[in-house]
């Protein structure tokens, strides 16, 4: 992946992704963003706390956050990064552990999908009410490209 990917200002919250048109919030949720740094201890919540935050999170910001889709998330894999094998300049506190995606299995409700960290790896098979940590996403300018990204992730899930 280009190593311009991510358009963000060293003191600046937002990580904006060029080639998916998504702001990404470059800390952990729950942590702040002082001076360069994420300030504070990362949330680690169960899959519907996660999802709550993300509403309580857009409400005192006055931007819309959600958690992002699993497609989203497999996106920010690096190839020549590995633990984290995610861009730790843009992302200076992503840690080496499953992060939540808001999407859901497609045969259970009660399990969710997550991305490993460590080399990027997706989970589908993540009980909603196992704590995780999980990132926060603004994609409202990117409506055209989610499909194409759905299909982009999918195909590169079959084939690796």
């Amino acid at each position: 992946m280009p190593q311009d990917r991510f358009n963000y200002d060293d003191e600046k919250a937002i990580a904006y992704d060029r080639l998916t048109r998504i702001s990404w919030y470059r800390c952990n949720a729950g942590q702040v963003f002082q001076e360069g740094k994420c300030v504070g201890e990362p949330l680690k919540l169960n899959w519907l706390e996660a999802q709550s935050y993300a509403r309580e999170f857009s409400a005192s910001s006055g931007m819309n956050w959600r958690l992002p889709e699993y497609w989203q998330m497999r996106e920010l894999q690096r190839f020549d990064c590995i633990n984290p094998a995610i861009d730790t300049r843009a992302f200076p506190a992503v840690e080496v552990s499953h992060y939540w995606s808001r999407d859901e299995h497609i045969f259970s409700e009660r399990i969710a999908c997550s991305v490993y960290t460590f080399k990027s790896q997706g989970y589908c098979w993540q009980r909603k009410t196992v704590e995780l940590p999980f990132m926060l996403v603004s994609d409202e300018n990117s409506e055209q490209i989610k499909f194409l990204g759905r299909v982009q992730r999918v195909l590169v899930d079959f084939f690796n």
